[in-house]
């Protein structure tokens, strides 16, 4: 399995040492590349002390290869419920995916937390007239709602977004982002729809509201 995960240049990945070596910052471009990476978070050496601990668990020693881009923590709910979100590199989100029903149970138990695996990815800014012209034409998965969609998919995967839709009210600048799952997951995501939308909101800052998509008069088995 370790066969396939490559580098963008072809190159294998090597096992990680030590646990540090586990989170890999994506490099950054311009004059903010001259900085000192930052130093992990409390959050992040927390993932990454759980992830050094499951690698030598049977069916988890592909962790050794793999690695994580950053980690972020956010707090939702009267009870101050607590949501760990994961954003793994993006090459590396099919090895995380394979193992993802056993390994998902575990970081939770270890972290105290639900934890909520995304791809990391990156939003490239817009050509504007009288600028200078990027070296190459921007690619639509680097446009804002593109990486915004895409965080949606990761948050609620393995189920899927049926219906998306905006709502504009009277006296907000800013709509409301309706979010639409299928009703036959309702048992298991009820719970889980204030988790969506307050992680949703910290990765993209989208004021949103999940909800299932119901046909009055369809069908039987799509009505309440």
């Amino acid at each position: 399995r370790t066969d396939r995960l490559r580098l963008r240049g072809g190159g294998k990945f090597e096992a990680t040492e030590k646990e540090e070596d586990i989170l890999q910052r994506t490099k950054k471009v311009g004059k903010s590349a001259k900085k000192a990476p930052e130093p992990p978070s409390a959050v992040e050496k927390e993932v990454m002390a759980a992830l050094w601990k499951l690698r030598s668990d049977e069916g988890m020693r592909i962790l050794k290869y793999c690695h994580i881009a950053s980690a972020m923590e956010v707090l939702y709910g009267e009870d101050g419920a607590r949501a760990v979100v994961i954003l793994v590199p993006f090459i590396e989100m099919v090895e995380y995916r394979k193992i993802e029903n056993e390994l998902v149970p575990k970081l939770e138990e270890a972290l105290g937390a639900h934890v909520v695996l995304v791809q990391y990815r990156r939003i490239q800014r817009k050509e504007k007239g009288g600028k200078r012209l990027l070296k190459q034409k921007r690619p639509m998965s680097r446009s804002m709602t593109a990486v915004h969609n895409a965080y949606l998919e990761d948050i609620v995967h393995p189920h899927n977004v049926v219906g998306r839709r905006r709502e504009y009210l009277p006296n907000q600048p800013v709509p409301t982002h309706q979010v639409f799952l299928d009703p036959k997951v309702k048992e298991i995501t009820e719970s889980k729809l204030i988790m969506f939308r307050e992680v949703y909101r910290g990765l993209t800052g989208r004021k949103s509201v999940f909800d299932y998509l119901v046909y009055p008069n369809g069908p039987e088995e799509l009505r309440q």
